[in-house]
């Protein structure tokens, strides 16, 4: 029990050659991911293109997260959060990212989102604070997205699908919430913060830093998914209709259909039954049938009459 608390309260500690070779094999792996994801957002028949309007609504989302993370987050919601016990450890603070982020991946669903949204958000931190080692950093902005592109790739659009259920949608967000915390503040203590700032830490904070920031902003994600599905489709209406599809709600701008069988589906509010024997009326024709009592004088009044046949004299055939 003792070696095991000595163990867990040492510092980690690694040469700094060490530390170089890791924090240079994540940029390799992070370079591999961003790879494999615009493969997919430009390649794969699974996904469409993206358009102006999904890098529209990037720029937006990413806007909104850097004036969250670094304004609103650090001057506001953590100075109110700090005296709460445990709200650091839960990671309170981060339920309006991670809401702002699953509206991002509602809406645009597409590989790549993730980290477009969260470069969106560094770049503009470094443009805006200024950043003690440039494009260095990028690997902590890097670490908490690709990952989760990577399961959107995997996943072969089924995250957000039209028609998916609920309980999908929430199983996505979690699984997302997850690799966006756990990677990153597992990567930060052991290799990020010990190459660029020379600051280090136990095995015990590195563990616990790990399973909450995975933990809590899974949960945080879970939360946030069914409100951010609502934004995204009062945003985007279209996003909704595969579920109404599935639901077998009746679709209120379709129109009936004039190939039905006769008796195969009801009559359209307000329209007429089809004439027996009759052939269906081109768009823009002639008005419902009168009533028997008004057929003959509508009729007469209504068409010219008929020529009259007479056979030929003679009497032939």
């Amino acid at each position: 029990m003792g070696t095991a608390t000595a163990l867990a309260n040492s510092t980690i500690r690694l040469s700094a050659g060490w530390n170089g070779f890791y924090y240079w094999l994540i940029w390799a792996v992070c370079i591999g991911g961003l790879a494999i994801i615009i493969w997919a957002a430009l390649r794969s028949k699974r996904w469409q293109r993206w358009t102006t309007q999904d890098i529209l609504i990037v720029a937006a989302l990413g806007v909104l997260l850097e004036v969250y993370d670094n304004i609103i987050g650090d001057q506001f919601i953590k100075p109110l959060l700090n005296p709460i016990p445990g709200a650091e450890f839960l990671q309170l603070h981060d339920l309006p990212y991670m809401f702002l982020l699953m509206v991002g991946v509602a809406l645009v669903r597409k590989p790549g989102c993730v980290t477009a949204m969260v470069f969106v958000n560094f770049l503009l931190a470094q443009l805006l604070f200024g950043s003690g080692h440039g494009a260095l950093d990028w690997t902590d902005g890097l670490t908490q997205a690709i990952l989760c592109d990577l399961y959107i790739v995997a996943r072969r659009g089924g995250v957000f699908a039209p028609g998916a259920s609920r309980l999908s949608m929430v199983l996505d967000g979690f699984v997302i919430g997850v690799l966006r915390g756990a990677p990153n503040a597992f990567l930060t203590d052991w290799s990020f913060d010990p190459y660029l700032n020379a600051t280090y830490y136990t095995w015990l904070q590195m563990w616990n830093d790990t399973w909450s920031n995975g933990l809590f902003n899974g949960i945080e994600a879970a939360i946030s998914t069914p409100l951010a599905y609502r934004v995204a489709v009062s945003v985007m209406p279209s996003l909704g209709a595969g579920r109404a599809r599935r639901a077998g709600a009746a679709d209120p701008f379709a129109e009936p259909d004039a190939t039905a069988p006769p008796g195969g589906s009801q009559a359209a509010p307000g329209a007429s039954p089809a004439v027996p024997g009759g052939s269906p009326a081109a768009t823009g024709g002639a008005t419902a049938a009168p009533s028997p009592g008004q057929a003959g004088v509508t009729t007469a009044a209504a068409s010219p009459p008929a020529p009259v046949s007479h056979p030929p004299e003679g009497g032939g055939p």
